[in-house]
């Protein structure tokens, strides 16, 4: 017998993911939360905010870039997609 309690939730693809912080930030945002409701929605989007933010980070690190140098030799290396 499993405990359901100790499952852990389906991750949410990342655009739901998105989505689903853009619209805690908008309730949060309202004011007219109470102060319980108001600190779930803090929790949940803290937390999502991390989640997201590493699947951000695992997918740069996957993205490679093939270089050819001066000399000829091909290299993989971590393709720069942020630009700051």
């Amino acid at each position: 017998m499993t405990d359901m309690a100790a499952k852990k939730p389906k991750a949410l693809p990342f655009e739901e993911g998105l989505k689903r912080l853009e619209d805690i930030a908008q309730q949060m945002e309202k004011g007219d939360q109470p102060l319980d409701e108001l600190l779930k929605l803090y929790e949940e989007g803290t937390k999502l905010s991390a989640e997201l933010a590493g699947k951000l980070d695992e997918i740069e690190g996957r993205m490679l870039e093939v270089r050819k140098a001066a000399s000829g030799e091909v290299t993989a290396v971590p393709a720069d997609v942020i630009n700051d």
